[in-house]
């Protein structure tokens, strides 16, 4: 019965002789540093200090903050976001100076605690708080050899040691200065020292050669000097497009807030704040156990302010999130900023069901419950949410923010127009769906008779039709605020705008949003017409792998590589592994095989240098060329470039996680340059892999070096 018990044993006064009182026999198993001469990591350390924990932005405003992210090998690399928040003392006092070591002290993922990097030159970077910075004595350490020892397996039973407490782990300073540290040689630290500073070297150059190339190729093609500007727009005239597209949102128009505000507070009949008009209903109710509730969460919210479908589920069986209550006529907004644009009307279908706290639940005395769904879809109240949100990872408006929103106190006899576009939107939406549903029932018939597109055709009419009443009703209110005039253009500082027609643009694509039809999408799409070009299902053939789920995952069997295992420099270890047997027939990326993710981190492209043992999962896919017309490496540097991640960002959907169809994927444009010179930026590329395989090498070297001098 107690077969497999491991014991250990320690006197007490190990027990209580530490600052961090540990009572479990995993904390005192042989599995530590045994080399002949060790210090506690306290001895070594000349100074620590935590990162900054202001709200970070990806707008490029105030200074940039390094993140866990950046962590390139034992290196970092440029951060991708900002903060504005840090007054400049603060931000010179978080400074990354050469030779810091910086060690990621708290992640979902137990295996990045502990994660380090050396700073290998003065960077104008602050960090962030989850990461911590030692300074180490060159007495004992290096920082070269500190990183490399912590990197090594003998660190990361160190690490492992005093960080896991629990199901929880936390590597803190304290924690840091806890763990024994080997005291080498100085001829062994100089060593080490030596190798890295030449694989970074090596990794600078590599990055120095693939930048090269893609600016050979964007010099190419003339888009060396393009610059995708974040402040254009597209706009329509009334009668050629918002009516048929709802093309008018803050995104599309960016408007600054001062002139939303400025609008808002020179409504002829004036305006409160949301705070005064509406009622926030935010207590939490309990459900039962045995009782049956419907509940709502944000992947039940429709585009058009509808709820569509919703789960049904016991009290015992619900989220701890299913807290509010919603009654018929509220309406319900998401707090989250990625999805500003889901807010929905309560119909009687859903009087009395559950929705998450992720929601604000609303009514108004002084509005109707149509209007006030319109103004929450209007960009007039969602950039205003938008300038609320707060947060660094899940971004999202806090209620004294919401309550802070001006709301304009739009005349009677418009919101009871407003109501009648609103309740006719909703009529057509039902009676496209009794159509759908008939379509349902009679499919198997309609193909029999050689039939059955009426009844489609009919839906999507009704279906367009009934999103055609809601952008009518946002109209009404927009131009009811003197957002917009009479013949539809904007009354917006600031916007650059181009016009389409309605056969350029939602009956060529398909295409509702906004963000589609930037006019710098355009320029891309102009600059490219001077080259050949090719879509890439006529260079390539796109293969999908497989979504096994979670309860396939298993610690021994092929690595399942997800798209956080991707970079366009390599795929990293995965620690997930599925059955070898179960999906031995699953494809494998095969020698030249181009990886492509299109799911969360859209747009990253890597292509296979040698076919491996491992399954992709479904958001990654295959790409295999088709033509010697073009070259692997110079396609995989065209897929990483600006070309191809502004389609991307063009097509790609999803409120929260991003998505791009293959079916969008297989007509992105690429730019066919001449071989010559696509083999000469291939053979840039190449180097750059070469020195990134170097310095990997070098770094692999060091702590070989470090185990073996631990291990003698």
């Amino acid at each position: 019965m107690l077969e497999g018990l491991e014991i250990c044993e320690v006197p007490f006064s190990r027990v209580i002789g530490n600052d961090i009182v540990r009572m479990e026999s995993e904390f005192y198993n042989s599995n530590t540093v045994s080399y002949k001469n060790t210090v506690k990591a306290s001895q070594i350390i000349d100074f620590s200090q935590y990162g900054t924990s202001k709200e970070l932005n990806e707008m490029g405003e105030g200074y940039p903050v390094l993140r866990l992210n950046e962590f390139n090998y034992s290196f970092i690399s440029h951060p991708d976001k900002y903060c504005s928040l840090l007054d400049i003392d603060a931000y010179h006092g978080l400074q990354l100076k050469k030779d810091d070591v910086l060690i990621c002290r708290t992640n979902g993922n137990p295996k990045f605690v502990g994660r380090s990097a050396i700073v290998p030159k003065d960077y104008d970077y602050a960090f962030a708080s989850y990461l911590f910075r030692i300074r180490p004595n060159r007495k004992y350490i290096n920082s070269a050899t500190l990183v490399a020892f912590l990197n090594s397996k003998y660190g990361r039973l160190e690490i492992e040691k005093y960080s896991m407490v629990g199901n929880q782990a936390n590597f803190s300073p304290a924690k840091f200065r806890e763990i024994s540290i080997p005291v080498f040689s100085k001829d062994l630290n100089d060593k080490i020292e030596d190798i890295t500073y030449r694989a970074f070297q090596k990794l600078e150059m590599s990055e120095s050669l693939y930048s090269e190339a893609a600016n050979n190729m964007l010099e190419c093609l003339d888009l060396n000097d393009f610059t995708a500007s974040s402040n254009s727009c597209n706009v329509k005239t009334l009668k050629e497009s918002f009516i048929e597209t709802g093309r008018l949102d803050a995104e599309y128009y960016q408007p600054k807030y001062d002139d939303i505000l400025h609008h808002i507070q020179a409504y002829k009949y004036g305006s409160k704040n949301l705070a005064e008009i509406c009622d926030i209903k935010d207590e939490n109710f309990t459900p039962k156990d045995d009782t049956t509730y419907k509940y709502v969460e944000l992947a039940n919210i429709g585009k058009y302010g509808n709820i569509i479908g919703c789960s049904q589920q016991k009290g015992e069986d619900l989220p701890s999130r299913a807290r509010r209550i919603v009654s018929k006529n509220d309406v319900v907004i998401s707090s989250l900023e990625g999805s500003l644009d889901s807010c929905a009307l309560v119909e009687e279908d859903y009087d009395g069901a559950l929705c998450s706290t992720g929601f604000y639940v609303l009514k108004s005395s002084v509005l109707n419950s149509e209007t006030l769904l319109v103004l929450f879809k209007s960009p007039l109240v969602k950039e205003l949410m938008r300038k609320g949100c707060s947060g660094t990872i899940l971004t999202a408006i806090g209620r004294q923010e919401l309550e802070r929103i001006p709301i304009p106190l739009i005349r009677q006899e418009i919101q009871e127009e407003i109501a009648q576009h609103v309740q006719s939107s909703i009529s057509l939406r039902k009676e496209s769906q009794q159509l759908l549903e008939h379509a349902k029932l009679t499919v198997e018939g309609a193909i029999q008779n050689g039939g059955g597109g009426k009844i489609a055709s009919e839906y999507y009419v009704l279906q367009e039709k009934s999103a055609m009443e809601l952008h009518i009703a946002i109209y009404v209110l927009l131009h009811e605020v003197d957002i917009i005039s009479n013949d539809a253009k904007v009354k917006v500082s600031n916007v650059v705008c181009s016009c389409k027609k309605l056969s350029d643009s939602f009956l060529a694509s398909g295409r509702l949003d906004a963000e589609y039809y930037q006019p710098k999408y355009d320029l891309l799409f102009e600059k490219l017409k001077g080259f050949p070009t090719a879509t890439i299902k006529e260079i390539a053939t796109i293969q999908k792998s497989i979504e096994p789920g979670s309860d396939a995952y298993q610690e021994e069997g092929i690595p399942f590589i997800r798209v956080a295992n991707l970079s366009k420099f390599g795929l990293s270890n995965s620690d997930v592994k599925l059955d070898t047997t179960q999906f031995a027939d699953t494809i494998r990326p095969q020698k030249d095989t181009i990886l492509l993710s299109k799911d969360g981190s859209v747009g990253i492209a890597y292509k296979m240098e040698e076919t491996q043992d491992v399954i992709t999962s479904s958001a990654i896919l295959h790409l295999q060329l088709t033509t010697p017309n073009v070259l692997p490496d110079y396609l995989t540097l065209v897929l990483n470039s600006i070309v191809v991640k502004l389609q991307a960002e063009r097509d790609a959907g999803g409120s929260i996680i991003q998505h791009w169809k293959p079916s969008e994927i297989e007509h992105v444009i690429i730019p066919i340059l001449p071989m010559n010179e696509q083999q000469m930026i291939a053979n840039k590329v190449k180097q750059s892999f070469k020195m990134r395989e170097d310095a990997q090498d070098l770094l692999l070297q060091a702590k070989c070096i470090i185990e073996t001098a631990i291990e003698k």
